[in-house]
């Protein structure tokens, strides 16, 4: 049965068990040794749920940009579909000289792949345009559309990329928070256990014991040290 958070524990657990021990120190005021503790440790936790929510808006911010991504590329595909049809309507029949300066694979080549594979296509496709310009009249509007979705599709990227970075830095900074705090409450366990040396029962009073499984026995105590209500 644990009493102290650790590595695994969650952070609303860590929360939880800091609240439990920082009200419960503040009930021996009148215990010279154990000034100071709950103010240290409600610093220690206060950073480490700042940090938490720091980087769960980090990663809500990233699923907007991911989606973005996602529905970028759909609007990328589709624009060179149609600029394969529209240029075989110029032609007059598929595969014929305009096609197939434009799209000498089809479009599969261009629309396969995602990301910045895919943006390289388009940018070469774009190229393409300028050399058809001559026979077909609609080349720089049709350039045009491509253009647009392509650097649309590079923004899209380059905020996933910043977007993933930020994640990752306030993770570890959350990370940091954590190691801080889970030794700040190894402290404060020390120093509450040395304020009652032989003092078991005392001791325990300051920590919020997880849920004792059923099969443990203790379900019958009214007060098993966790209020919460949480497997």
């Amino acid at each position: 049965m644990s009493v102290l958070p650790n590595a695994k524990t969650p952070i609303d657990k860590c929360e939880h068990k800091s609240l439990h021990t920082r009200t419960m120190l503040t009930k021996f005021q009148d215990v010279p040794a154990l000034d100071g503790l709950a103010a240290k440790l409600e610093a220690a936790t206060s950073l480490l749920l700042a940090t938490q929510d720091a980087y769960n808006a980090r990663v809500k911010a990233l699923i907007v940009v991911r989606v973005e991504v996602k529905f970028t590329d759909l609007l990328a595909d589709r624009a060179v579909r149609l600029s394969l049809k529209r240029a075989e309507i110029e032609d007059g029949k598929p595969g014929g000289k305009i096609v197939s300066m434009l799209f000498p694979s089809g479009s599969t080549p261009i629309i396969k792949p995602v990301g910045s594979t895919q943006v390289q296509e388009m940018r070469a496709l774009e190229g393409r345009y300028a050399e058809v310009g001559g026979m077909y009249p609609a080349a720089v509007d049709e350039a045009q559309k491509i253009t647009t979705l392509r650097i649309r599709y590079e923004q899209a990227l380059d905020a996933r990329r910043m977007g993933m970075e930020s994640a990752a830095q306030a993770r570890a900074a959350r990370n940091l928070a954590k190691e801080e705090f889970l030794d700040v409450f190894a402290e404060v366990a020390n120093r509450i256990k040395a304020a009652f040396p032989r003092d078991k029962a005392t001791q325990d009073l300051f920590f919020l014991k997880d849920k004792v499984a059923a099969d443990d026995g203790d379900t019958d105590d009214a007060d098993s040290g966790d209020d919460t209500g949480e497997a």
